[in-house]
């Protein structure tokens, strides 16, 4: 791919750098430091503008869901009629909880100059992407969260990131992220994380993703989509496999030009000029991967007598997940994100006897319903969830050689201990909860710090005050919790 007269500057310096986040992290430094005179003038009358920065209308529901929430907790917070949000999207599919009085911002051209254009427009930026400083899945996503918030705390506007997880970095991602200093205010979502980012030397409280208050769709719905599914047999297995392989995605200039001119490398397409890894060593992970969990799956239905039901989580896992059912002589019924609410997807994990899943947020949204959950970790996201002390007994990892040894000894222990471990995680939604709640007195802290005047549950309000409206059930479960 050359540059052309119809790219921007700055995406042409990106090709001819051979699209290097080297290039992508200077630019976006430039900006970062041409921001500090960029200072949006405010009517303190008018509503807040708030643009949250993540990974939405890809067809995500860990995405869409955490960020249905955080909008309906920021509402909670400073008052629906007092905020305005935007949301950057990388596809023109919203989920209904997504298109709810939000202004999708679509990025439509180079990422550096999308930044630039949009957040000058807004009173603070909130980042919003759970894998907020990770280099596992791609360092250019870690930029485009560091940089909203860099470019929006150099210019003395509200930066938040919101429910962050941070993990492994690439040394430039890592020096990138330690130049935004005490600017912006991370709410971390786990202990682990915000260890990192303290040692990064930026400014940090504990928080809590904000999936936890999610409500399915009613029972009633969720099991008439079971019968319809032809999923009439208990127990029930549901299972949500990945590519753990491929990641990170990296540009590939090459690969972009033999795509558009001969339609090459489809399967590894991402977006843009964005690719999946591949490799002969990572196709036999893979498929060693996906063997491993299809035989104990194939093991556990013949040894209860039930179902399986397979989902994708995002867009990325249909591959995935249709290379699974295939290994079944009888192939279960698979349920595709995008192809389906949030709500139906949430709703069919919580009905779930049991659940093996490789996505974080599959394990999450089934917590609130007790689900013994068995977690086949590629990094170290569903390894805080779960806590080491289940290693080897409900946490596994993908890479293990002896993976194909483990999976049915876990999901047998699960089944066994279902009482005890949803009591337990149970409980830990219940903690969830109040750290959800302390998050959000933070970040109206934070807020007030920049806008006095905004109107706030106040000093002297509960924690649950700060959280978003919540289901009956979740009320119960915090009863039951005291």
């Amino acid at each position: 791919m050359t540059p052309t007269a119809e790219t921007s500057t700055r995406l042409n310096e990106f090709i001819a750098g051979g699209a290097a986040d080297t290039v992508l992290l200077r630019q976006l430094r430039q900006i970062i430091e041409a921001s500090a005179d960029a200072t949006p003038a405010r009517d303190p009358r008018a509503p807040l503008r708030l643009l949250l920065a993540g990974y939405n209308g890809g067809g995500n529901t860990g995405a869409d869901v955490r960020v249905a929430e955080m909008i309906r907790q920021i509402r909670a917070i400073l008052g629906r009629e007092h905020v305005r949000i935007g949301l950057i999207a990388t596809g023109e599919t919203l989920p209904l909880e997504l298109a709810d009085e939000i202004k999708p911002e679509l990025i439509t051209d180079y990422l550096p100059d999308f930044l630039e254009r949009t957040l000058r427009h807004y009173d603070g930026v909130i980042a919003c992407e759970g894998s907020m400083f990770k280099s596992n899945f791609s360092s250019s996503l870690a930029a485009f969260m560091g940089g909203s918030l860099g470019i929006a705390a150099a210019s003395q506007r509200l930066a938040v990131g919101y429910g962050a997880e941070a993990g492994r970095m690439e040394p430039s991602m890592a020096q990138f992220v330690t130049e935004l200093g005490d600017g912006p205010l991370i709410l971390c979502r786990n202990r682990e994380s915000q260890t990192l980012l303290d040692g990064l030397g930026l400014r940090t409280r504990l928080g809590a993703d904000t999936a936890w208050t999610y409500q399915a769709l009613p029972e009633a719905a969720v099991q008439h989509r079971l019968r319809l599914l032809g999923i009439d047999r208990r127990p029930l297995l549901v299972v949500c496999p990945v590519n753990p392989f491929w990641w990170p995605v990296k540009p590939d200039l090459v690969k972009a030009y033999e795509l558009e001119q001969h339609g090459a490398h489809k399967d590894l397409h991402y977006a843009a000029m964005m690719f999946h890894a591949d490799s002969a060593e990572i196709r036999r992970n893979y498929t060693a991967y996906l063997d491993a969990i299809a035989n104990a799956a194939k093991q556990w239905q013949q040894d209860n007598h039930g179902s399986v039901l397979i989902i994708g989580m995002d867009r990325v896992d249909r591959r995935a997940c249709a290379e699974l059912a295939a290994r079944f002589s009888s192939a279960p019924p698979v349920i595709y994100s995008g192809d389906v609410s949030p709500g139906a997807i949430v709703g069919m994990l919580r009905s779930a006897d049991l659940l093996l899943s490789s996505r974080f947020h599959a394990i999450v949204t089934s917590m609130q319903a007790g689900v013994p959950a068995v977690g086949i970790s590629m990094d170290e996201r569903i390894a805080n969830l779960l806590g080491e002390g289940e290693n080897e007994r409900r946490l596994l990892r993908a890479d293990s050689p002896q993976l194909a040894e483990q999976i049915l000894p876990a999901l047998r222990y699960a089944q066994a201990e279902r009482e005890a471990i949803g009591a337990a995680v149970q409980r830990f939604v219940a903690e969830q909860l109040r750290a959800m709640g302390a998050m959000g007195k933070h970040f109206a802290e934070e807020a007030q710090r920049f806008h006095p005047e905004l109107n706030t549950p106040g000093a002297q309000a509960g924690w649950d005050a700060y959280l978003p409206p919540m289901h009956p059930e979740l009320h119960a479960l915090l009863e039951r919790s005291l």
